[in-house]
Parts: structure tokens; C-alpha cells; sequence
């Protein structure tokens, strides 16, 4: 891992637990189910997202009053894509993510071998704080998804895939891994 990253990863850790500290602060007695870092193809931008499953009943109903289809799809894409949730650190004034962000954006390398070391970091740094118990206190582990997500990009469905798997049990894996099955 090169000097940058290095750095990042530590500055990328800190910013995630300041900023889910006083995020989950808001959500009260809402129950979280999915936690993710989101970036951008080249891996030059990041934020955290929240879901919680009385965030998603809300969206799900205002998108039915809306007339939006309440299919299976659309649930599972409203479930599962963290552009859709509710909460993120940008709900935040001051977000640690925020000034990381421009950190990363400042690099000088977006190679696929710097993404990769983002992909590295940011895992590392999710598994780090999941190990210290961070989360577990707002929401109960084996229900909780955490993984790693980017935006338009094809490689979004592995990127989030392998990234579950390695920050998840076996059993949360499987049912993350089944979360378009079935819906068309």
C-alpha cells in the first residue's frame, strides 16, 4: 500500500466513526440494517449511507402516494441501493467524510491499482471499526449488511458482492447476495 493510502485509511477510519457516532445519535430507537461507503468509478469521492428499516417503510409509502409501482423490484431497489436511503453523512454539518473526500479527490493517481487500494482501505476500515463494536449498539450485528458501493459503474454488483462478504457472516452474506433474486 502506498504512503497515501496509508494515511487515508486512518483518516478515512476516524471521519466514518465520528460521523456514524453522530448520525446514529439522530436515528434515536430506528433499527439499521445496512451500512455502506459509497464512491464514484474512479474512487475519487466517498460517503457513508444508513438505512433503517423505518427510513425504508417511510420511502416506500411516500413513493405509493406518489404513484410510484410498488413492486418487488422496486422494494429490493429501494432496500438495497444506497443512493435510495434515507440517511447519510451528508445529513451532517460538519461531515468527517466530507473534508476525506476531498482528500481522496486531491490525489493524484486514479490507476485501477489506486481504486483497488481504495476498495482495500475503505473495507479495512469498516472491518476495524465493526471489530471495535461500533456499530453493534445500534443495531443487532447479524442483521446489519455492511459493504462497499459505487456509482455508475459495472462493476457495482461484484464491488458490493465481494465487499459483503468479506465485512459479513456467512449467513448476513448469503441473504445480501440473494437481494435481487426473483425480482425482475
Amino acid at each position: 500500500m502506498n504512503d497515501f493510502f496509508t494515511a487515508f485509511q486512518k483518516e478515512l477510519t476516524h471521519a466514518v466513526h465520528t460521523d456514524f457516532t453522530q448520525l446514529a445519535q439522530q436515528l434515536k430507537s430506528e433499527t439499521i440494517y445496512a451500512i455502506a461507503l459509497v464512491t464514484d468509478s474512479d474512487a475519487g469521492t466517498v460517503y457513508m449511507a444508513v438505512n433503517t428499516e423505518e427510513g425504508l417503510q417511510r420511502k416506500i409509502e411516500h413513493d405509493k402516494n406518489e404513484g410510484d409501482p410498488d413492486t418487488e423490484t422496486y422494494r429490493a431497489t429501494l432496500r438495497w441501493v444506497p443512493d435510495e436511503w434515507t440517511y447519510s453523512d451528508g445529513d451532517l454539518k460538519p461531515s468527517q467524510l466530507a473534508k476525506v473526500s476531498r482528500i481522496l479527490m486531491e490525489r493524484e493517481d486514479y490507476s485501477e491499482e489506486s481504486q483497488s487500494e481504495f476498495y482495500e482501505v475503505a473495507t479495512a476500515a469498516l472491518q476495524q471499526l465493526d471489530q471495535e463494536g461500533l456499530f453493534i449498539d445500534h443495531a443487532l450485528r447479524d442483521q446489519l449488511t455492511l459493504f462497499l458501493s459505487v456509482v455508475d459503474d459495472d462493476r457495482v454488483d461484484a464491488i458490493e458482492n465481494y465487499s459483503a462478504k468479506l465485512l459479513n457472516s456467512e449467513a448476513v452474506y448469503e441473504q445480501f447476495a440473494k437481494r435481487y433474486d426473483g425480482v425482475s
